[in-house]
């Protein structure tokens, strides 16, 4: 058998499951102990499909989120290795999943407005983490800006194209409308999205790779189409699920593809930072875990805002498939990452469209979950 996770332990640390659980049998070592034998890359690899009844608690067991491979000597990915036990084994809920994601994008503001009707004591407890969620799709009224962002000098017409994401494209559009002038703002040429669909990466999560693969090369046919310009996002999970397309390329291309793709913080280069006094005292922050170590919107935020505190918390439980295969799981590590917040704070922003929509759905009443778009705007010319 070729060598797999050496049990070492370091992931129990990171691991928002194990976290909430604090057993070591949903930890991403043992998974892998359980899980490695059947994998054709570590063990004997099993010709006949896999039961889905021997892994189903364990693939409904995992955020997806990441945290375990940056942790582990040996970069393996456990949240990998349950994809494709999802993969070898279909199950309706990640067809449903696919339908949701890459499908019913534009109902996603009506099943908002319908679950806002929903009472409460009819909900089952085990569909309020969904119904949460969907509540949360329904936008909160703009806030007027903390913060006030101006180039320092133009960028002379760089071609940029953006990357809007499922999130803001059927239920942020103004997050789109947001970018596209502070990108005009800093002199970009910013080009038409409209041929780019769903990341893929919610979609490897759950097993379903062959509208993985579709969406991947639907987006990369886009860039090349219009001429390979830099393409821009400003939401962490699909930053990460777009950088992985590299290893699809040449290495050439892949390298090129690599570097073009930028946060949009990232692009706001030398920026001039005027404050609107409008800002909170105590601002929570909530790092995304597909930052991985490098996270470019916290340096932009506390240039203008000296409140932002970032929380303790792990992963907010919005990665993969979870959110549908286990929602109280879901919603139980959304609560212990928000427990890692400042008390004091009452306005929590974040640079992850899902992470969003996540906290939003469970902070309690009197705290707003705002993306970090919705509290700059766009200062005047000196």
């Amino acid at each position: 058998m070729k060598r797999g996770c050496t049990q070492c332990g370091e992931c129990l640390n990171v691991c928002p499951v194990y976290e909430i659980f604090k057993r070591e049998e949903y930890a991403p070592k043992a998974k892998r102990l359980l899980m490695e034998p059947l994998d054709d890359m570590y063990g004997s690899g099993a010709e006949d499909a896999l039961s889905w009844a021997t892994v189903r608690e364990l693939a409904r067991m995992c955020a997806g989120c990441g945290r375990c491979q940056r942790a582990c000597a040996r970069k393996l990915s456990t949240a990998d290795l349950l994809a494709d036990a999802r993969a070898k084994n279909p199950h309706w809920t990640q067809a449903l999943w696919e339908v949701w994601i890459h499908r019913a994008g534009p109902l996603w503001p009506m099943a908002g407005k319908i679950a806002m009707l929903a009472p409460e004591p009819i909900v089952p407890e085990n569909l309020r983490s969904l119904l949460e969620t969907a509540r949360a799709l329904v936008d909160m009224p703009p806030c007027a800006p903390w913060m006030l962002l101006q180039p320092r000098e133009s960028v002379q017409g760089k071609r940029v194209v953006l990357f809007r994401g499922c999130t803001a494209k059927n239920a942020r559009p103004r997050w789109v409308q947001k970018t596209e002038k502070l990108l005009w703002a800093w002199g970009y040429d910013v080009l038409d999205p409209s041929g780019f669909t769903c990341c893929g990466g919610t979609l490897h999560h759950a097993g379903q790779y062959k509208a993985q693969e579709s969406a991947r090369n639907q987006n990369l046919e886009v860039w090349r189409s219009l001429g390979k310009p830099l393409v821009t996002t400003f939401c962490a999970s699909c930053k990460h699920s777009l950088e992985e397309y590299a290893g699809l390329l040449t290495d050439e291309e892949g390298k090129e593809w690599k570097e073009k793709c930028q946060a949009l913080s990232a692009l706001l280069e030398k920026p001039r930072i005027e404050t609107t006094g409008q800002a909170p005292s105590v601002i929570a922050y909530h790092q995304p875990c597909h930052w991985n170590a490098v996270d470019p919107d916290m340096p932009l935020l506390k240039l203008g805002l000296p409140g932002l505190k970032k929380g303790t918390g792990l992963c907010c439980g919005m990665g993969g498939i979870l959110k549908m295969s286990n929602p109280g799981l879901s919603m139980k590590i959304a609560r212990k990452c928000i427990e890692g917040f400042d008390p004091e704070a009452r306005h929590v922003i974040t640079g992850c469209s899902g992470c969003v929509m996540q906290l939003a759905s469970a902070v309690p009443k009197g705290i707003e979950v705002r993306h970090w778009l919705d509290i700059v705007g766009i200062g005047a010319k000196a």
